[in-house]
């Protein structure tokens, strides 16, 4: 069987950029959605035993509480609807990082590929579906 052989030089950092921004942003809004059903089902087994969060926290380290240290930092959030939307902001604009991140790793392959000359790739030509049975019936 004939293999062609191709090798391959570069790869477009443009477009690894576009594939890994949207393959992160589609993490990252399935992340919003299990951990919002985790939340959701969290806050609703808190609210029918009459804990809150604090509750639960202070239950495992005495002492320790969020509220004090989160307004502290000037970060008093309150879990409201402010919060939500500083959590969608920094998960959206940590996608876009990390897709360049990956843009720049394509980046310095790219400069190993010229270095070393690029990678050979091996292609086997497409079996049509004919031939395939053909080869079936004869086993």
């Amino acid at each position: 069987m004939k293999v062609d052989r191709k090798v391959l030089r570069s790869i477009s950092e443009f477009s690894l950029f576009k594939i890994s921004l949207v393959a992160y942003l589609i993490f990252f809004i399935l992340y919003i959605i299990i951990f919002a059903i985790a939340g959701l089902i969290g806050w609703a087994f808190l609210a029918s035993t009459g804990m809150t969060f604090n509750d639960v926290v202070a239950s495992f380290m005495p002492g320790f509480d969020i509220e004090q240290i989160l307004s502290s930092m000037g970060m008093n959030l309150g879990g409201g609807l402010v919060s939500i939307i500083i959590f969608i902001v920094i998960g959206l604009v940590a996608s876009v990082f990390a897709a360049a991140l990956a843009a720049l790793m394509t980046w310095i392959f790219n400069v190993v590929l010229r270095i070393t000359g690029g990678v050979e790739l091996r292609f086997t030509p497409e079996m049509k579906a004919a031939s395939v049975e053909a080869n079936l019936d004869k086993k």
